[in-house]
């Protein structure tokens, strides 16, 4: 719970924010997102634009 909160913290406090994911095969892959908010206690938004590798990372993993 302590990470979901600095998580929520640091959305409420930024405009823009890089959402880091990883392949099945563990290459990094860093994407900046505009829209990041959350909705539940351990639930958050992310707006997926042009972002085909974050998409699948996120499937994946």
């Amino acid at each position: 719970m302590f990470l979901i909160k600095n998580i929520k913290n640091y959305i409420d406090k930024s405009n823009l924010s890089c959402l880091d994911t990883a392949s099945i095969d563990n290459i990094p892959n860093v994407s900046p997102k505009e829209i990041f908010d959350y909705y539940e206690p351990d639930a958050i938004i992310i707006a997926i634009i042009a972002s085909p590798q974050t998409v699948l990372n996120i499937k994946q993993n």
